[in-house]
């Protein structure tokens, strides 16, 4: 879980920054644009995902919870 939510942290930097930084960011040559790319394509691994908040959370409250893909 707490990679989880440093993933999501480091998603939310990121961002603030691509944002401040404007139209050059865009550009291949920008390496705001790759730490953009980057950050996001880590978030969409299924191990740092929004769903392992849910299969935490699911596991602490002792709920019935498949972990066959973990």
């Amino acid at each position: 879980m707490a990679t989880s939510q440093a993933v999501q942290a480091a998603k939310t930097c990121v961002d603030t920054i691509y944002e401040l930084a404007g139209g050059t960011a865009v550009y291949r040559t920008s390496t705001i644009q790759r730490r953009f790319r980057d950050v996001h394509v880590a978030g969409q691994h299924m191990m740092v995902g929004a769903g392992t908040y849910e299969l935490v959370g699911r596991l602490l409250l002792d709920l019935p919870t498949d972990i066959e893909q973990l």
